[in-house]
């Protein structure tokens, strides 16, 4: 843990440090914080970095990359105007809307076909846990508090299935034996399978990609409840600046095509950016207000 608490103030402290500059030393460039797929690393990093230059090439201007920067460094930075683009999850958005002016650019759709929903899974053998009731008295994982697939959208689906109290369903007791927050969707599935975990809450798409990778086979779990569809992670840009360079900006992601970039980190080279669905993050900022989470 303090490992990660550290490395997290030593990149806020870059980005906050950062001195804008181009080659003529008055050009500002665009910062853009990017996610890597930790099981790839390597070939995901090199992907991202194609990307920004790629951005820089279509832009005419600089353009500098930090590599799988935290929702929280990202939106402090984008806060006090040293970070100019960010990937967000719908929550996420609703969190740095709130504080930063912001507008989405682009959204980065799952692979067709697939539904982007939160799940909840227990292990293929586990014949006492067939639906959400059964998980009363058991040990229940969840990604993290601020995670919309991996929390929230569960959360709010299970105490409105259940008629259970938001407030209280983390609570250790109250209709969970135990609650953990592992910090990551494969954590959970990891820790189903090793019987660390009874269930746990993942995004639905994780079982697949997972699979895909060699890492574990899907027929040793199940799925015993599924969520509304979550929307799709989307690039926001700070709204402060120029609105014809945050047009070009959005026309640079519409038309980039490098699949190797959505291969590498996303596992599916044939998708690319749409645009973004305004009414599903509408639909997340309801569910908020529902499980009355403070965004502040």
């Amino acid at each position: 843990m303090f490992k990660k608490v550290f490395l997290m103030v030593l990149l806020l402290g870059a980005l906050l440090g950062f001195t804008a500059c181009g080659d003529d030393g008055d050009t500002t460039p665009i910062r853009i914080g990017l996610t890597i797929d930790d099981s790839n690393r390597a070939a995901g990093e090199a992907a991202s970095r194609a990307l920004a230059q790629a951005m820089e090439e279509f832009l005419g201007i600089p353009v500098v990359a930090y590599l799988d920067i935290s929702y929280q460094a990202g939106t402090e930075a984008m806060r006090g105007g040293h970070l100019d683009i960010m990937l967000v999850s719908a929550f996420n958005y609703i969190h740095t809307s709130s504080v930063v002016d912001v507008e989405m650019l682009v959204s980065l759709p799952i692979r067709e076909g697939t539904v982007n929903n939160s799940v909840f899974i227990t292990r293929a053998d586990r014949h006492d846990i067939n639906a959400l009731e059964d998980l009363q008295g058991k040990t229940m994982a969840f990604v993290s508090a601020t995670s919309t697939s991996g929390f929230i959208f569960p959360v709010y689906h299970l105490t409105s299935e259940l008629a259970l109290d938001p407030d209280l369903i983390t609570h250790s007791g109250y209709f969970f034996d135990t609650v953990n927050f592992s910090g990551g969707h494969e954590h959970n599935i990891f820790g189903v399978e090793m019987g660390d975990f009874d269930a746990a809450a993942i995004g639905g798409m994780f079982i697949e990609n997972m699979e895909e990778r060699g890492l574990i086979n899907s027929a040793d779990f199940k799925i015993i409840a599924a969520t509304e569809p979550v929307p799709n992670p989307a690039y926001i840009i700070r709204s402060e600046l120029d609105s014809a360079l945050i047009a070009n900006i959005r026309d640079f992601f519409l038309q980039f095509d490098q699949s190797a970039y959505f291969a590498e980190n996303w596992g599916d080279g044939s998708i690319r950016f749409t645009a973004p669905d305004l009414g599903g993050f509408a639909y997340v900022r309801s569910v908020v207000n529902a499980l009355g989470l403070n965004v502040n």
